[in-house]
């Protein structure tokens, strides 16, 4: 699969969320009318192999985790950062596997809520969701 590929099967997953909440994708400039809270993501790519001796295209197997990062006004308790998170992280379970023409993309392990922090007048709260493509 094409990092492409990945990153669109990924983002169209996540478009799927529901409540939807406002999606802004690797580089592009948030609106100055986008609300909180609002979701960035982030294909963060981790590695390429592929197992068979041949070499080639087919039968990479591509690793990495999909970064789902929920942004909330600061200054506030983390319960809405949590329940976001939270309803991310269950709409990626793991063994989710969602395939289209490009292949398929698994999520390999159950989705990590992380430590929220303040970046400037935003709180961060990242999902972490790891993949593997077949």
């Amino acid at each position: 699969m094409k990092e492409t590929d990945i990153s669109r099967v990924l983002r169209a997953r996540l478009k799927t969320l529901t409540p939807a909440y406002p999606i802004l994708y690797e580089n592009k400039d948030k609106p100055e009318a986008m609300m909180r809270p609002y979701l960035v993501t982030d294909v963060i790519r981790v590695s390429r192999r592929n197992p068979g001796v041949k070499g080639g295209a087919s039968g990479v197997i591509a690793r990495g985790f999909f970064q789902v990062t929920v942004i909330t006004d600061l200054d506030q308790f983390d319960t809405l950062a949590l329940t976001v998170s939270g309803s991310i992280a269950l709409h990626f379970p793991k063994a989710l596997r969602m395939t289209d023409a490009a292949g398929t993309v698994a999520i390999i392990d159950e989705p990590n809520i992380l430590k929220g922090i303040r970046d400037g007048s935003d709180w961060r709260t990242d999902v972490q969701i790891d993949y593997e493509t077949s």
